[in-house]
């Protein structure tokens, strides 16, 4: 069969393009190894609708954020929540950033910073500032259902579920994809499978990118009626955030030290795991870590240790669930803590694009690549 596009991955990047293409009239495959869209990073993740504060040590991720924040609430601001405060604080111990510097940098930046007493929120002594943010939360299941409707009125885009590719070759002008009983070809193959973009690169031969791997895991947390409409986040180092968790009534909790339980540097992801997965996973293929029955036991105790030790009493939480994806940061962002979008144009004819992104708000930055 043949396509104008083959999309890898059913995440928000390949169904943001399948969705574009499709409205423009081209012929669109997406393949998804998983059963449903969203069901890892898309959803495992802060679920934050990122304004550019994360990223104090990054101007050029910190301002390219807050461009597109506007636009990502303008398109899809159904999904998101919105009626809460968001509130930045800076540890006043072990923290790269310090209330004036963090002042400094929305003040360069442009975005909203508004001093709050710090003891309205936290332990006496422990944070140096607080301050009230702008910044939203999206709702993962709310944006696939809104996806899923809008590609159910294109006939001309199909996605197909359970179908992970095994065999990628060139043929002539065109790519030629076989994933389980479907071979396909198109002349632009879009790579959007985020922590599997290795994978991919490896079954066609071509350099990868230089990324480490980190298994996180996201706890969500039932909440006081006091944090119900709050979002605590303390930067800029060893700390945690406890937001809501798009429109479900949860907050999220990580944190930097615990979130991540281990980290493989190999080109493919790498994990000891892997081999008590039952052959469900391995290097070069990635199961859900939420499906796997090697999935790791909860940093819960050291988790919420550490924000207790910060948020007075009055601001309980309680664990509800754990939820784990496999996180790609590139190595290079070690040294700043910037988040770039990555869209790597690997072959030009036929065309072949890979994207590595870890924020939901960038997704725009493929309408340069899409060739609508």
């Amino acid at each position: 069969m043949n396509y104008d596009k083959i999309i890898l991955g059913a995440g928000l990047y390949g169904l943001y393009a399948a969705q574009k293409c499709g409205a423009a009239g081209q012929r669109v495959l997406v393949l998804e190894r998983d059963p449903a869209p969203f069901m890892r990073a898309t959803y495992i993740n802060q679920a934050r609708v990122h304004m550019g504060y994360h990223y104090p040590r990054s101007y050029s991720t910190a301002i390219k954020s807050a461009h597109y924040f506007e636009r990502f609430c303008r398109d899809y601001g159904f999904c998101l929540y919105t009626e809460f405060d968001q509130i930045y604080a800076t540890s006043a111990h072990f923290s790269w950033t310090n209330a004036a510097e963090f002042r400094r940098f929305c003040g360069a930046a442009g975005i909203r910073c508004d001093d709050v007493a710090p003891t309205k929120y936290f332990n006496p002594g422990l944070c140096d500032g607080a301050f009230l943010t702008t910044e939203y939360t999206y709702d993962a299941q709310v944006l696939k259902k809104w996806f899923l409707e809008q590609l159910a009125k294109q006939p001309n885009v199909t996605v197909q579920y359970n179908h992970k590719p095994e065999r990628i070759e060139r043929v002539g002008r065109a790519w030629r994809v076989t994933a389980g009983e479907i071979t396909a070809e198109a002349p632009y193959l879009l790579n959007a499978t985020y922590a599997g973009v290795n994978d991919v690169h490896a079954l066609l031969g071509l350099p990868p990118f230089q990324i480490k791997y980190e298994k996180c895991e996201l706890i969500l947390c039932t909440v006081d009626e006091r944090l119900k409409n709050t979002g605590i986040t303390v930067m800029d180092g060893p700390f945690f955030s406890l937001m809501p968790f798009g429109q479900t009534g949860l907050h999220s909790l990580t944190s930097v030290t615990f979130t991540p339980h281990e980290t493989s540097y190999d080109s493919v992801a790498t994990f000891p795991c892997q081999q008590e997965s039952g052959g469900r996973c391995a290097p070069g293929s990635l199961y859900n870590c939420n499906e796997c029955p090697a999935k790791p036991v909860s940093a819960w105790p050291y988790m919420s240790r550490l924000a207790r030790k910060y948020l007075k009493e009055e601001y309980g939480f309680a664990y509800h669930s754990s939820l784990f994806s496999m996180k790609p940061i590139l190595k290079a962002s070690e040294i700043d803590d910037s988040r770039p979008t990555v869209i790597r144009v690997m072959c030009e004819e036929p065309k072949l694009v890979s994207v590595l992104s870890g924020k939901i708000n960038t997704v725009y930055d493929l309408d340069e690549v899409l060739e609508l």
